[in-house]
């Protein structure tokens, strides 16, 4: 008899060894934030050009990583997760140590590309969780740890680029101007990144175990995937979003028949599933909970959760996080009894999952931009005492690298404690209006800074962070809660999820550069106002976005869970796997 999920122990050991692989990635992505426009002028490009072409780098990586991220997938199903996610590693190891040693700009930007194309782990790593959990009580705290430590890589990777980038310029003393780090003077922060990948991928060598099992069919699949095809119309009839365990595709179509026959034979027996607790443990004796299990994993989801950074924010509607550190749960309605008209079909991609595709959209714009224009900002030499419309604050790298640095901190901060509390307050619809509605403040404030006293500039800057944080943190989650309560059915949330990341990939790829050049063009006020520009259409664009009910929210903290370890008074039963039928 195969073992119990629900006995299955939390698997601690090996998601610290993923954690520490996932840590190291982030060393590398994060750091070069903090340095990138001087970098870019000291490789040769105009000081006029400098802001086109550093947000042309931050893009670089990303667009390279979406592109072949789909590709790393198909490979890990073949030969396994551990050797794609610790290649993807050391791509990433050998890209940055070519990018700290680059001495021109178009070998920085291959480097850039080239690490972006060879990393495969935002793809496989949360995929390795998954599969890594056999507990479902277990999930929710497991998914908490991957953007939580990768939020902590961000934070040490911009340090070591504020901090780290020209030692031979901040530590004479230490670095000779002659020597390789005076030479190449940033690849201290790249190397030390190179280093921690690497020791990464030595622990994952010897003590990461392979978590793909291939698929054996078993003389009970068929009975198995008939009932997740009854699984998913449940899901379809009742409106209601999947949760962890759903899947991202139809049933194959030899299944397609009995699926029909499953769902013909039952459709008139449906009920709450508040009440599927109560079934006995015999009548699920004949499935296998394993191959259930094995079942609805041997398709990985390659479209990895994070946190809504801006430099980083990946999700997957499949699961209940809507890319938080958070398990968060809709209060829905009971489902239609017998005999009573049911919803009204709907198309896939409905007005409100266009308009909601659309708003996240603008938002990734603005804020990927954000974050590739501040550094710029703050480097960037004042052209007029008092308020200056055209150059930034002339602070230096040191400073770029403790404001990203204290940014991660206020992020953490603002996801783990402030979002739960707001968002259970105010609720899903009210959050979304009213964070998009302020938004365009974070930007309209920059230009003014620097009008400000020499000591309140610092805070200043600060304080569009903490508005940047607040806004983004709670709008994105919010968008995929209704573009999620808006798709007609499970079946397509993999259609819908991919046209949403697409979107916002798109619009964070064109973001940075673009800026940049309006930067380059009109002075530092005409970016920052452009941004304001793009969140006000943002907010216009509401009028658009149908106000469809959502029902109310229940939060769990995922960093508090992650901290005391309380998931397991919520395990559940295996009927929680196998959601049944009367």
């Amino acid at each position: 008899m195969a073992p119990d999920p629900k006995d299955a122990p939390f698997p601690t050991k090996q998601l610290i060894i993923i954690g520490i692989c996932r840590f190291s990635e982030p060393l590398a992505f994060n750091s070069i934030l903090a340095y990138s426009p001087m970098m870019v002028e000291d490789l040769g490009i105009s000081k006029l050009d400098v802001p086109f072409y550093a947000g042309l780098l931050v893009s670089a990586y990303a667009i390279a990583e979406a592109i072949t991220a789909p590709v790393w997938g198909m490979v890990s199903d073949v030969y396994g997760r551990k050797p794609v996610a610790l290649i993807g590693l050391l791509g990433v190891a050998m890209s940055s140590l070519v990018f700290g040693m680059a001495k021109s700009y178009w070998v920085a930007l291959l480097a850039r590309f080239i690490g972006g194309a060879l990393n495969g782990n935002v793809a496989i790593m949360q995929t390795m969780v998954a599969e890594m959990v056999k507990n479902p009580a277990h999930e929710p705290r497991a998914y908490a740890t991957q953007p939580f430590v990768w939020t902590l890589g961000g934070i040490i990777g911009s340090a070591m680029g504020g901090f780290l980038a020209r030692p031979a310029v901040f530590f004479p003393h230490v670095f000779a101007k002659e020597g390789i780090f005076g030479r190449n003077p940033y690849l201290l922060p790249n190397l030390v990144a190179a280093i921690g990948i690497l020791l990464a991928i030595v622990q994952g060598i010897f003590f990461l175990e392979e978590t793909l099992v291939v698929h054996e069919k078993e003389e009970g699949e068929n009975s198995i995937a008939d009932h997740h095809g009854y699984h998913d119309h449940l899901d379809t009839i009742s409106e209601a979003p999947a949760n962890e365990r759903s899947r991202l595709l139809p049933p194959p179509p030899h299944h397609q028949h009995r699926d029909r026959e499953v769902r013909g034979s039952m459709v008139g027996s449906l009920r709450h599933r508040g009440s599927i607790a109560s079934f006995t443990r015999e009548r699920l004796a004949s499935m296998s909970v394993q191959g259930s299990i094995r079942h609805i994993r041997k398709r990985a989801s390659f479209l990895e959760e994070g946190m809504p950074m801006p430099f980083s924010q990946n999700f997957d509607i499949r699961r209940s996080s809507f890319g938080t550190m958070h398990s968060i749960k809709i209060q829905q309605d009971v489902l239609p009894m017998r005999g009573q008209p049911g919803a009204k079909p709907r198309e896939t991609f409905n007005r409100t999952v266009v308009m909601a595709i659309l708003a996240m959209s603008i938002f990734a714009f603005h804020q990927m931009a954000y974050i590739s224009i501040l550094p710029v900002y703050i480097l960037d030499k004042p052209q007029s005492p008092g308020l200056d419309l055209k150059g930034g604050l002339g602070m230096n790298v040191h400073d770029v690298g403790a404001f990203l640095t204290i940014n991660g901190f206020i992020t953490l901060f603002v996801q783990g404690f402030i979002f739960p509390i707001f968002v259970e307050w105010a609720g899903v619809w009210k959050s979304f209006v009213w964070m998009i509605v302020l938004y365009p403040t974070t930007y309209i404030i920059v230009p003014f800074i620097r009008a400000l006293p020499h000591g309140f500039e610092s805070p200043g800057i600060y304080l569009s962070l903490i508005l940047q944080a607040f806004y983004g943190i709670i709008v994105f989650p919010c968008a995929l809660i209704i573009m999620k309560n808006a798709i007609p059915s499970p079946l397509v949330l993999g259609r819908v999820n991919g046209m949403a990341m697409s979107a916002c990939c798109l619009a964070r790829t064109i973001s940075c550069p673009l800026v940049g050049l309006i930067y380059s063009l009109g002075g530092s006020a005409a970016a920052w106002f452009a941004l304001g520009a793009v969140a006000i259409i943002g907010m216009i664009q509401l009028i658009w976005v149908p106000n469809e009910h959502v029902g109310a929210v229940q939060i769990d903290n995922g960093l508090k869970k992650v901290i005391h370890h309380d998931m397991d008074e919520d395990a559940v039963d295996d009927i929680s796997i196998i959601e049944s039928v009367r």
